[in-house]
């Protein structure tokens, strides 16, 4: 018993650092799905891929509805309706890109993320042409999940 109430503290901090992650990593299924490429009735679909190793990490938005914590190596499926949508980083970042989208249209956005911490670094987007893209993503990128309303950002219940 005293050897488990001397790790207790260590595995309440594994468990809370653990939970730090704000978007977590889809299902496989939901990976295999997202890299068919497939485009959405009555929508759009927007892509935002990061193929690097480097950089840190980016809160990332469309249009006024938070998308999630983009990490290396890793991508977005985000619906929207058809239109103009502006993408851009939070906080000082002034990176941002806007993409016209048509129904039933399948848009790619690469984005490079340089500097290590999230008040201190600037991400470009740009738009990528569909067959590099899907090249990119099916072989570097893990699906991350969209963020969704009422969805702790912090990772910590209640902040």
């Amino acid at each position: 018993m005293r050897g488990f109430l001397k790790t207790l503290p260590l595995l309440l901090l594994l468990a809370l650092l653990g939970s730090c992650s704000t978007t977590p990593e889809a299902t496989p299924e939901k990976d295999a799905d997202a890299k068919r490429f497939e485009p959405a009735l009555r929508g759009a679909t927007i892509y935002l891929y990061r193929g690097d190793l480097r950089g840190g990490v980016a809160t990332i938005w469309i249009d006024d509805r938070l998308v999630g914590l983009t990490s290396p190596r890793s991508y977005f499926r985000v619906p929207v309706r058809p239109g103009r949508h502006r993408i851009s980083a939070a906080g000082n970042d002034m990176g941002r890109i806007d993409v016209d989208t048509r129904e039933e249209g399948v848009y790619f956005v690469e984005m490079q993320v340089f500097g290590e911490s999230e008040s201190d670094h600037t991400t470009i987007f740009r738009s990528v042409p569909p067959e590099t893209a899907k090249r990119v993503i099916a072989q570097c990128c893990t699906l991350i999940e969209n963020w969704r309303p009422g969805q702790s950002r912090t990772g910590i219940p209640g902040l």
